[in-house]
């Protein structure tokens, strides 16, 4: 089998990966202590801009040098659980192109965050993560956490 052969077989392999994560076949992370709840009594996930109001640090993505070389651009989301010290205890990607979920997953596992308090006691919380990994600079409205240049 030829380089490209096995690297486009790879890529399809990856793809395959990414998308069962689509399907569901992905369990969120699991928390040990009290979770951050809704008013349904169950676990409350803040958006990407929620969680970049509550962050105390963040970390952009990096463009990996391939995807560069074969200019590919896209979105990835990733769910986070935050514990109760603010450190991201698990990053689980969700959909995204396989070259660039690794720099993602990576990239919201340096997030910390505020702590957050329900009924007096400090809890984890779920969050989703959108990254962009583009070949332009930050566009207005860009949180320049959130997006990977070439």
């Amino acid at each position: 089998m030829r380089p490209t052969q096995l690297y486009s077989l790879l890529l399809l392999l990856m793809g395959v990966l990414s998308l069962t994560n689509v399907l569901g076949v992905v369990a969120p992370c699991g928390s040990d202590g009290p979770l951050l709840m809704g008013k349904d009594g169950k676990p409350r996930w803040l958006d990407t801009k929620a969680l970049l109001e509550c962050a105390t640090h963040c970390v952009a993505p990096q463009m990996p040098a391939m995807a560069r070389q074969v200019r590919i651009k896209g979105q990835v989301l990733v769910d986070i659980l935050v514990d109760t010290k603010g450190k991201v205890a698990c990053a689980k990607v969700i959909i995204g192109h396989p070259m660039l979920i690794g720099p993602a997953v990576e990239a919201a596992k340096d997030w910390t965050f505020r702590p957050k308090k329900q009924n007096g006691k400090v809890v984890s919380f779920y969050g989703h993560l959108q990254f962009f990994f583009s070949t332009g600079g930050t566009g207005k409205g860009e949180n320049p956490c959130t997006v990977a240049h070439w």
